[in-house]
């Protein structure tokens, strides 16, 4: 009988000793630093990061880069920013941003996993930015046969005769 209590308590210390590992090496699993140095910034941060020649990566659509956007920054929306920075060095630093920063927020997440060192997040977005901005045109230009005074002519098409 002796033999048989011995293995069951062998068997028990064996069973609390791998709940004990499986505990540690989780432990140490969730505390272990990020592969990544992501830090969020401020505008003024942002600014200095700019002015030292940091590469800046607006992650908005094309539409909202041309109305404005830092100036040096290249717009590398989120639909091809998989594609694009897969030709990056990950260890040149990058600082990111979008409108309020929640897509910014997903494009840091998504460089952070491919082994960027070093991210830099305006983590408020652009609507905080109180430096000066590059703007494109939001008004086409007026064709060159449009003299001034003209009246618009309107064509309208239907097909209820």
């Amino acid at each position: 009988m002796t033999d048989g209590r011995c293995s069951l308590d062998a068997k028990k210390i064996l069973l609390w000793a791998g709940v004990a590992l499986v505990i540690v090496v989780g432990a140490v699993f969730l505390m272990r630093p990020a592969s990544g140095d992501v830090q969020n910034v401020t505008p003024d941060r942002a600014a200095e990061l700019v002015a030292d020649g940091v590469r800046v990566v607006d992650v908005r659509t094309p539409g909202e880069y041309d109305l404005s956007h830092i100036p040096g920054a290249e717009n590398v929306p989120m639909d091809v920013l998989a594609s694009e920075a897969s030709a990056w060095d990950p260890g040149e630093p990058l600082l990111v941003y979008c409108t309020t920063g929640a897509r910014s927020a997903q494009a840091v997440t998504y460089l952070e996993a491919q082994g960027f060192e070093t991210i830099y997040h305006l983590d408020a977005g652009i609507v905080t930015w109180s430096g000066d901005l590059e703007k494109g045109s939001e008004i086409a230009e007026m064709p060159a046969d449009v003299k001034p005074g003209d009246s618009p002519v309107i064509y309208e098409f239907s097909t209820d005769w």
